[in-house]
């Protein structure tokens, strides 16, 4: 991640919305009532082999859950959406498995579209912001999920795409000064 040398400043940071914790807790939720269950099964098994092998597995499903949950809440603890001068910037990271950048210049933006479908992406203000660049199609590499407030985060990126239209546009006129109508 290189700063370019025209200054690039940041405008606007964010983390992504708290919706990307509820799968987890509850798979974690799952394995761990399991293996509490299971730990309670050999405790009042009468079988000793039964005993031994319930508990066993109930303390390793235990396990599993309680270091997956603070493996997510490791991962999770950091600001993962960048907006700057230039571009926008998105990590998808997990602890030791995923280190993922994304840049979506802004000079090959176009639009910034929100998708927020559903009943649960509307009553908690999140959605997917997508970045049209000319090809028309919605990518999903060209999109930043999981988005809070995802209509302030686009008009501010559309603010920052404006600004560098205008600044561009005065660059570009030679010196004259032209409203961004005139050609």
């Amino acid at each position: 991640m290189e700063l370019d040398s025209r200054n690039e400043r940041l405008i606007f940071s964010t983390s992504t919305h708290w919706v990307k914790y509820v799968s987890g807790i509850l798979f974690n939720g799952l394995f761990f009532s399991l293996g509490i269950i299971l730990l309670v099964v050999a405790n009042i098994a009468v079988l000793t082999v039964v005993s031994l092998t319930t508990f066993f597995v109930g303390t390793i499903l235990v396990l599993f859950a309680h270091h997956r949950f603070f493996h997510k809440i490791m991962s999770e603890a950091m600001l993962d959406i960048f907006v700057t001068t230039d571009r926008v910037i998105y990590f998808d990271d997990s602890l030791f498995l995923c280190d993922d950048e994304h840049e979506i210049p802004l000079e090959k933006v176009a639009a910034v579209e929100v998708l927020q479908r559903g009943l649960v992406r509307n009553i908690l203000d999140f959605g997917i912001l997508w970045f049209d660049t000319g090809g028309g199609y919605q990518d999903l590499k060209r999109s930043v999920p999981n988005v809070p407030h995802p209509d302030q985060v686009s008009e501010i990126i559309s603010k920052v795409i404006k600004e560098r239209y205008q600044r561009s546009f005065l660059e570009h006129s030679n010196g004259r000064t032209l409203a961004p109508d005139e050609t």
